[in-house]
């Protein structure tokens, strides 16, 4: 780098990074030009002759690069695997991921780049500088993309026949990997820690306003409400408030965690149901993983919300604790783990089994995992129209069969059946549906299965087959899984949100299984209609098939689609405190910012 030392003031001033610089830089759209300021007086010029290194495959950095004119190559191993011209970045794995570079960086002409590196942000991330707050959640998701990018695209060359690149692979999801960690990590802290705020809806700038939204005004809709307690809908939030609640005793793929340490996943599930269906959420973490207990603290503080979404509660447990507080409450209650994931599932089976010409009460059904999600899921299989007899389910024991010991409530599941493994279980069956663990289904078990097999490996993040496997096995396999950067992701966020958003529109006192199955059929629907502009993103390149078997997360139609046919559904079946009119309130939520922002 050229000192600055001795220099004439214009010498000087090129020797700093000027705003205009990085606004060639599309990576940093989204800085607006005070913000450009803040971050071009942190960077540094680096002026380089042609051919020189900017660092090593393998050495220890801190910084990010712009490269404001000039181009560098890229090379891994020796080998150019990417050239980078002006207004290109690089480098930015530095501020997530602590070992060495990934690869190495030379200059092909004579080259100027800005330089940010990480200390010099940390101080601005500490204040919650705007600034630094964006640049670091930009790059973090740039980095993650260009990760995902990467593998997909050498898994696509590994299935051409390049098993050179196999050892490739493995080392960018190792990579991968790492980097998901530092920006997850990052991410929940940039900014103001955590992913939620409370934000007022009404205005509290002048004593006047506070005269009524707090003392002496608000003791008006204290009145009513004690006089009738449904006033409470029309003067409180509680109408639109959700409960996230958990007692971490089975959080994600890590088991029990406790209480406190759910709480990322509590206030990202939060976030979800406001991004897809506005409906605000409070995560709750209560220290308790006695059932009872458990139940009476969601009960007393039930009258602060207007339904409760069980999370992350071990089986057998789950069952009792859900069913209790659904006979306690006037309020809807669900599970997400059993009845979102079943309501999923549900959806993409039906379109699965339409498209390989199999109706669903010839399907011979074979499940790896009987927790909560997979007995769940069952249950709702049925009520769908799969012949209970046509099901096994599968556990660390084997086969759920009858005559074997199991928890309590598998009995219903018991196969009368000679199979005791999932690999007699799955021969010749129709569906596969993984809830269980990575890599327990092999190839060999997806060629012993009925012709057109439908595979659903939903184990996260690694899946019970990888999808490139399953389809070497069986050409003919559809395949879903339970991540983003594979075809039909079978995702809960496609149910969860928008069946609470009809639950609470029509102020329901339960969420049944009528509700339930208007969810799967209202989701499998939208996925045979065309991806229109309607959708909210591109999707040109989708169309009902074995490759889009369920719509994308991200699918604005959900809202109205969904929370529509829940709320008709609930209305039917006369748990809804409040009649809508199904036409006009679609209409509503079509036109709702959400919808069309």
């Amino acid at each position: 780098m050229v000192g600055a030392m001795n220099l004439h003031p214009e010498e000087l001033l090129e020797q700093q990074v000027r705003p205009e610089w990085l606004r060639a830089c599309g990576a940093l759209a989204p800085l607006d030009d005070d913000e450009l300021v803040v971050i071009a007086g942190l960077a540094q010029v680096e002026d380089l002759g042609p051919g020189e290194l900017v660092f090593d495959q393998g050495s220890t950095g801190e910084h990010i690069y712009v490269v404001v004119s000039g181009r560098v190559e890229v090379l891994r191993s020796g080998r150019r695997t990417a050239e980078l011209g002006a207004g290109d970045y690089f480098g930015e794995m530095a501020m997530f991921n602590r070992s060495g570079r990934t690869a190495a960086v030379r200059t092909v002409e004579a080259t100027r780049l800005a330089a940010i590196s990480r200390p010099s942000l940390q101080p601005l991330l500490l204040r919650h500088e705007p600034a630094a707050v964006k640049l670091i959640q930009q790059f973090g998701t740039l980095t993650l993309a260009r990760m995902q990018r990467a593998d997909r695209e050498l898994r696509e060359r590994l299935a051409a026949e390049d098993p050179s690149l196999r050892v490739v692979l493995d080392e960018y999801r190792q990579l991968s990997r790492e980097l998901l960690a530092g920006w997850a990590l990052a991410y929940h802290a940039v900014g103001k820690p955590g992913k939620l705020a409370v934000v007022p809806t009404k205005p509290s700038s002048t004593a006047a306003d506070l005269s009524v939204a707090y003392s002496p005004g608000v003791a008006e809709p204290c009145v009513a409400i004690r006089d009738d307690p449904e006033a409470a809908y029309a003067y409180t939030g509680k109408g639109r408030l959700v409960a996230v609640i958990s007692n971490g005793t089975a959080v994600l793929g890590l088991g029990r965690i406790g209480a406190l340490a759910s709480k990322p996943v509590m206030e990202g599930k939060s976030v979800l149901f406001k991004r897809f269906a506005d409906v605000d959420a409070f995560d709750i973490e209560v220290d308790e993983t006695d059932p009872r207990a458990l139940v009476d603290t969601v009960v007393r503080i039930a009258p602060t919300f207007g339904g409760i979404n069980l999370e992350d509660i071990a089986a057998p447990d789950c069952f009792w604790i859900e069913r209790e507080c659904r006979r306690r409450l006037d309020i809807p209650v669900m599970h997400d783990d059993q009845h979102g994931t079943a309501i999923i599932v549900g959806a993409a089976l039906l379109n699965a089994s339409d498209l390989v010409g199999k109706a669903l009460d010839q399907l011979r059904v074979v499940f790896s995992g009987a927790g909560a999600a997979g007995f769940a899921t069952a249950r709702h299989l049925v009520a769908l129209g799969v012949p209970r007899r046509n099901m096994i389910l599968t556990d660390l024991d084997g086969v759920v069969r009858q005559g074997r010991e199991m928890p309590f409530y598998l009995r219903e599941f018991a196969s009368d059946t000679a199979s005791r493994t999932l690999a007699d279980a799955v021969r010749d069956a129709d569906a596969f549906i993984g809830l269980s663990a990575a890599d327990v289904l092999t190839p060999a078990m997806v060629r012993s299965m009925a012709r057109d097999p439908i595979v659903f490996a939903l184990a996260n993040p690694v899946p019970e087959i990888d999808p490139q496997a399953a389809r070497a096995a069986r050409p003919d396999v559809i395949v879903a899984t339970g991540r983003s950067d594979h075809p039909n992701q079978v995702n809960n966020v496609l149910a969860f949100p928008y069946v609470f958003r009809g639950a609470l529109d029509i102020r329901a006192t339960d969420i049944t299984d009528g509700m339930k199955l208007a969810a799967t059929h209202a989701i499998a629907r939208l996925a045979r209609r065309p991806v229109t502009a309607a959708a909210g993103f591109d999707g040109a390149d989708l169309a009902f098939g074995s490759g889009y078997l369920i719509p994308k997360p991200f699918d604005r139609r959900l809202l109205p689609e969904v929370a529509s046919a829940v709320a008709e559904a609930g209305m039917r079946e006369n748990v809804g405190r409040v009649a809508l009119e199904l036409q006009g309130y679609r209409t509503r939520l079509v036109n709702s910012p959400l919808f069309t922002s």
